[in-house]
């Protein structure tokens, strides 16, 4: 079990070796310290140099917040408001101790308050944004009111930015901040923002990240999240508005990118690829890989999407036939320098073959099986790269057995063996399949055995 101190227990330490061994401020910290840490304490929430002054900015900060709320004067809030969030933006231990010193509900109640001052409400969002990056638990009823309250009655952009970064925040890795956002018909507020005509770039943003949010499965205290029915109930009521507003923004690759990766995100259900592509999404990413061809991150994105609308076969025959593969390997060639760009085109091969020799057909006239193992040569150490490398020859030549020639004669035998070795059970599986299929020699274990006797039934 890991050992922990308290903030003020900390703090006498350093005083007491300032004060008792005459050391310096600076050595009275690094002491205490390493007294701590011989002893196993976990310090990664301690502010080492609290003890160094007299009276803590934080403290201070949220004492005087409190004054300007039992006096109802926001005069001096606004400087108040940007000191205290320059120090949470410093370490997690900051915001540790001011979520100990009340800070969430003084900001929430600056925030009640001053919902109509803009330069009062915008700091406030901003403050409660980072006392709780990577701190979300905070968040309980009352928050969760405070911004649906606000996201109804507000009518600023640069406010409504700011209040959605913190309900984004509050989604990151908690699963019940989740539901209880979404319960509470955040979505139903989101798609009026979305279809506004007053629609800013930053806001399309800002929505698409809190959609995204909405989605994650990342809270490793829950095994079982919301993020499928989400994504479901997300998708029939946003893909249709999220693709129309492609065109309208497809000069701000920002917002572009964006979309794309929300897009991706939302189609967990066979037909909704389908939605997808009946609205014009495959077109207008396929044009976004050819107008852009060496912007890294929006390849990456429209690769994910390319990858996510395959779980559809009609879309899938659909994706090869309008000319995406030569534009996939050429992509995966051209920015072979980036890792998550090779990955992401890697899967795209991978999905689009999957049981469809046809496809695979098409990544073989367009040269893909020089290019995946260039890929796969240059990045021995990457899992995610040999492991999707390896799917995608599997898929591309398990119906393929003559075509399939090619990987050989490029070497992917010697890759695949080194890959074993380095990565050993890790991909033992992924690589051996891929050895398997291209007709190579591959030890493969035996799971189970009989033992050789026949096999009765009690009830005989």
């Amino acid at each position: 079990m890991v050992r922990v101190v308290t903030q003020d227990t900390y703090n006498e330490v350093v005083k007491e070796n300032i004060e008792e061994f005459s050391m310096s401020p600076e050595e009275a910290v690094a002491e205490a310290v390493k007294e701590f840490e011989a002893q196993g304490v976990d310090l990664s929430n301690i502010i080492k140099d609290m003890a160094l002054c007299d009276d803590s900015d934080i403290t201070s900060c949220l004492e005087k917040l409190s004054t300007c709320l039992r006096e109802k004067k926001y005069d001096s809030a606004h400087s108040q408001l940007e000191k205290l969030k320059n120090e949470l933006d410093k370490d997690m231990a900051r915001r540790i101790y001011a979520a100990k010193h009340n800070a969430y509900s003084i900001l929430t109640d600056v925030i009640k308050e001053c919902k109509n001052d803009t330069c009062v409400i915008r700091p406030a969002l901003k403050t409660i944004t980072s006392l709780m990056t990577g701190h979300p638990d905070l968040l309980d009823e009352k928050g969760v009111s405070l911004q649906m309250d606000i996201l109804d009655t507000i009518d600023d952009s640069e406010t409504l930015r700011c209040l959605l970064k913190w309900i984004r925040e509050c989604c990151i890795k908690h699963e019940i901040n989740r539901q209880n956002i979404f319960n509470a018909k955040v979505f139903d507020k989101l798609q009026v923002i979305l279809m506004s005509e007053k629609l800013t770039e930053s806001e399309v943003r800002d929505v698409c990240g809190v959609l995204r949010a909405l989605v994650l499965d990342d809270d490793v205290r829950h095994e079982f999240g919301k993020a499928h029915e989400h994504a479901s109930v997300i998708a029939r009521g946003a893909l249709d508005v999220l693709t129309g507003l492609l065109p309208r923004f497809r000069n701000d690759k920002g917002v572009t990118g964006d979309i794309m990766l929300t897009l991706a995100c939302l189609i967990v259900r066979n037909e909704f690829c389908q939605d997808v592509e009946d609205a014009g999404g495959l077109k207008f990413l396929l044009d976004v890989m050819i107008d852009h061809p060496d912007v890294e991150k929006l390849n990456w994105q429209a690769l994910k999407l390319l990858k996510a609308l395959a779980g559809n076969d009609n879309v899938k025959a659909h994706i090869v036939t309008s000319g995406s593969a030569p534009l996939i390997v050429s992509v995966i060639a051209r920015l072979r320098n980036s890792e998550t760009v090779v990955t992401a085109g890697l899967a795209c091969i991978s999905a689009l073959s999957l049981r469809s020799p046809s496809n695979g057909g098409v990544f073989f006239d367009c040269g893909a099986p020089m290019v995946i193992v260039d890929a796969m040569k240059a990045y021995p150490q990457s899992v995610s790269v040999i492991q999707q490398g390896s799917w995608a020859i599997r898929n591309m030549s398990v119906r393929n057995s003559m075509e399939s020639k090619e990987f050989i004669v490029h070497g992917i035998e010697d890759i695949l063996r080194n890959a074993l070795v380095a990565h050993g059970e890790i991909l033992e599986n992924d690589v051996k399949a891929a050895l398997r299929d291209l007709g190579l020699r591959v030890d493969l274990k035996e799971r189970w055995t009989g033992k050789g006797k026949a096999m009765t039934n009690d009830l005989d």
